[in-house]
């Protein structure tokens, strides 16, 4: 029966796609990413802060149907990229990167917080339960998948050096932001989970499959209980502009 049911069947999972981002490229006349730019920060904007903008150059742009989104080299040191929301758009940014030559990938974004866990912290992405759909066109079904452990450990040592408060634990994506359930809440709670998002599951597999090590870092923008919603807490946009510079900071020493 479950072979029947297209999400979990894992056909095809060891045969490349029909389409591929080199092919896309081809077409594109596309200019090359310098060897020596070897990480990727993905951030989710729509566009640079005047700080990143004034030290940056594009590379390309990422086109997700009516987003299309600039991607940059930054001070000649790496890549900063703009995701939009969701997974099967992140996992395609993914691909376009490592398809131009990246060889480490970190995210920094927003988050529900649904755990038991300070909402001023920042959470280390350990693992990420996999309530979306992107992540089985890569691995075989799993509840989590894992984000890489020893990049981990590289950013943990890093967010110690700018004294941030911060935690390890796993995140729930999900690509239903309005299907966040009070039982579903419970059984991701159950299952370890500290932040709801909508992309690190989809982004780690990608990674995965690839070879690639990835981690994220989130930040909370709101939380999620079964009292109800917080709504988008006040304290968001500094957070996002705080743990974007500082993640930048740590993309170029990785």
């Amino acid at each position: 029966m479950k072979k029947d049911i297209p999400i979990i069947d894992g056909i095809g999972l060891a045969e490349e796609g029909i389409i591929s981002p080199k092919k896309i490229f081809e077409s594109r006349n596309l200019p090359i990413l310098p060897e020596h730019i070897t990480t990727a920060l993905i951030l989710f904007d729509n566009k640079p802060s005047q700080e990143i903008l004034d030290k940056s150059k594009e590379l390309f742009k990422f086109v997700a149907a009516s987003s299309v989104l600039p991607q940059y080299i930054y001070d000649d040191k790496v890549l900063v990229a703009y995701s939009p929301l969701g997974g099967p758009a992140a996992g395609g940014l993914v691909e376009e990167l490592i398809a131009f030559g990246i060889k480490k990938v970190i995210a920094c974004g927003s988050s529900g917080l649904i755990g038991d866990f300070p909402s001023d912290n920042f959470l280390i992405v350990s693992k990420a339960i996999r309530d979306e759909g992107l992540s089985y066109y890569y691995l075989e079904p799993s509840i989590y998948v894992d984000t890489d452990k020893f990049q981990n450990k590289k950013i943990e040592n890093e967010l110690k050096k700018h004294h941030l408060n911060y935690g390890e634990g796993i995140s729930w994506t999900t690509d239903a932001f309005y299907r966040e359930t009070r039982s579903r809440l419970n059984i991701r709670k159950e299952q370890g989970a500290i932040a709801v998002e909508m992309e690190c599951a989809s982004m780690a597999a990608v990674c995965k499959y690839r070879n690639i090590p990835f981690s994220q870092v989130l930040y909370f923008s709101d939380i999620v209980k079964q009292e109800g919603w917080s709504d988008f807490l006040d304290t968001r946009l500094s957070l996002k502009e705080k743990m974007n510079r500082i993640m930048l900071e740590i993309a170029i020493s990785l």
